[in-house]
């Protein structure tokens, strides 16, 4: 498949305490998106577990339950968002991308497992992986915010503050993800199938300084 977008983390369960601050919006708002998620031998078990716990709390703050479920079905149901992970990456192989999307097809994320367990909170690195790369299908855009999850470059300061706290969603990032969700939940009612529109966004570190 034709994905992209990219991401980094940086922290353990005790961040998943943080509040998204610019992001005011009820806790519990009823939202809720099923994730499958085929991890495979990429990622150390208790990592990929805290990275989802952490990611889930993400996402709490700002009204949304992720429904995890492993797995990676080959026809999903309606809706659903399907996170494959792989290893193996070409360094030539979008430089600096820790995982890619696919907003406009909105079901689709592959994840470079090889490039985020080499960091040094690599729990915290694919949470916000994960919770950038989710944000894009739900919010169905290709676009970037100039801070926090969802900016498009991420600096070694962006990384050191991840592993003190998650960074936050912007208020117009949830705008986007409600107003996302809620064209989802018409194409479903719809019965309308996923866009065979491939075009694919990236999110990247910027290089560190020499």
């Amino acid at each position: 498949m034709n994905f992209t977008t990219t991401i980094l983390i940086t922290a353990a369960m005790a961040m998943a305490t943080g509040v998204n601050a610019s992001a005011k919006v009820k806790a519990d708002t009823g939202r809720q998106v099923t994730v499958y998620y085929n991890v495979g031998l990429t990622v150390e078990p208790s990592v990929e577990a805290l990275a989802r716990g952490l990611a889930s709390k993400m996402f709490s703050n700002v009204g949304i339950h992720i429904d995890w479920r492993p797995g990676n079905p080959a026809k999903p149901e309606a809706g659903s968002i399907v996170v494959e992970f792989v290893t193996g990456t070409p360094d030539t192989f979008k430089p600096g991308a820790l995982a890619y999307a696919l907003p406009y097809e909105g079901v689709h994320i592959r994840i470079l497992a090889d490039r985020i367990t080499t960091h040094s909170y690599p729990q915290s690195v694919l949470a916000h992986v994960m919770a950038h790369e989710i944000t894009h299908i739900l919010q169905g855009e290709a676009r970037h915010s100039e801070e926090g999850v969802m900016k498009a470059k991420w600096t070694v300061a962006d990384f050191e503050a991840m592993s003190a706290k998650p960074l936050s969603f912007t208020a117009e990032d949830v705008e986007l993800i409600n107003r996302g969700m809620d064209k989802r939940d018409a194409q479903i009612l719809a019965g309308a199938k996923p866009s065979a529109d491939r075009t694919a966004i990236a999110a990247t570190a910027e290089p560190e300084a020499k």
